[in-house]
């Protein structure tokens, strides 16, 4: 009988949840196939890495990088230096580890790692989220294996080395939803793992807006700065709520909701249509080449969301949106359907299979 072969991965990047969980979800595809594998993770090591790589019990260390994108000269150069340093450290974590494989998820901690990767012939994999590629993506798709994007137009590296996966998501996520909000209209809100203060603010304003809104329950990731003055106000106004600066299981969430307002971040579009809840989208307008704009626009054509631009974005738009939807029962599960129609739910495991190939084919 053959032995199923074993491999020790490190993802790296993160910086943000969005980063950071497809790297997990991809790390859980390798553990679930065997337990034997081995997972590491490099990362900034900031606070919310922390906390959710804890979670989810994965080991982790941190890796220092710096930023290019709209930093000034002095910046840039100081950033060259801090790479340089953080090439050596990675390459004896790598070392340590004795890594099959480097699987770069997004984020600027990504760069020394892959770079070390590369200069210790490590084999180097991308997973690139958002429809328009990241620009250390774009450089390293040129030395990677794979290069696996979430979007079908996302342009990434050589053509023959592209793998149109989708953008993997927690199994956990998937699932029926479930009712048990004491038949309450549920609505989630989340400006991402940190908050968003517009959005935020946006909802405050829409209570006015909204008819009959005492049959709603509103679920609000506020982030940290703003949750006190959030959590106040919706106690003031005697609003139905459930507002705290982070959920640790947001897959109970999911399936309890009936319509998320949210950022439009890919992390958040993939697990959004993989527990098939209706949308509104209101996309970050400073994201880099505005790829939350393009990562949900595509949603709201297909009919499974709304799309707000937050130039655009007010109490009264985001009330009356809401009210809409309470209100046409038949809109709202037709939304449901074809926002689950987009969920592409075996990304992960596309993903190892991939990667599993590779590095068999190569005696990793």
């Amino acid at each position: 009988m053959k032995t199923q072969a074993t491999f020790k991965i490190v993802i790296a990047g993160g910086g943000t949840g969005g980063h950071l969980y497809p790297g997990i979800a991809i790390a859980d595809e390798f553990m679930r196939q065997n337990r034997k594998n081995k997972i590491l993770f490099l990362n900034t090591g900031n606070k919310l890495e922390k906390k959710i790589l804890s979670m989810e019990q994965y080991p982790s260390a941190s890796i220092e990088s710096g930023k290019f994108i709209n930093q000034n000269i002095f910046n840039k150069i100081k950033t060259v230096f801090i790479i340089l340093s953080s090439v050596s450290i990675a390459k004896k974590e790598l070392e340590k580890f004795k890594a099959d494989a480097v699987i770069g998820v997004g984020g600027y901690v990504g760069v020394p790692v892959i770079i070390a990767a590369w200069l210790k012939r490590i084999p180097v994999f991308l997973q690139e989220q958002n429809s328009v590629a990241g620009i250390s993506n774009k450089i390293f798709s040129l030395i990677s294996k794979a290069n696996f994007v979430s979007f079908e137009n996302t342009k990434l590296g050589f053509e023959n080395k592209k793998v149109f996966s989708g953008n993997p998501i927690r199994r956990k996520i998937l699932g029926e939803r479930k009712k048990d909000n004491k038949n309450k209209f549920t609505v989630f809100i989340t400006g991402g793992s940190q908050g968003a203060r517009a959005i935020n603010n946006a909802i405050i304003d829409s209570f006015d807006f909204i008819d009959e809104i005492d049959s709603f329950l509103f679920i609000h990731q506020t982030g940290e700065p703003q949750f006190e003055g959030i959590e106040k106000i919706y106690k003031n106004k005697g609003i139905n709520s459930y507002p705290a600066p982070f959920f640790k299981e947001i897959a109970d969430i999911y399936k309890k909701s009936d319509l998320i307002v949210a950022r439009a971040g890919a992390s958040t579009l993939a697990e959004i249509s993989g527990a098939g809840i209706p949308a509104i989208f209101i996309p970050y307008p400073y994201a880099t080449h505005n790829h939350q704009y393009y990562n949900c626009i595509e949603f709201e054509k297909k009919g499974a969301a709304i799309v707000i631009e937050e130039k655009n974005l007010s109490g009264k738009a985001l009330g009356e949106n809401i009210s809409n939807l309470y209100k046409d029962k038949k809109l709202l599960t037709s939304m449901a359907e074809k926002m689950k129609e987009q969920s592409m739910p075996n990304a992960a495991n596309k993903i190892y299979e991939t990667i599993k190939g590779i590095l068999e084919k190569n005696h990793v």
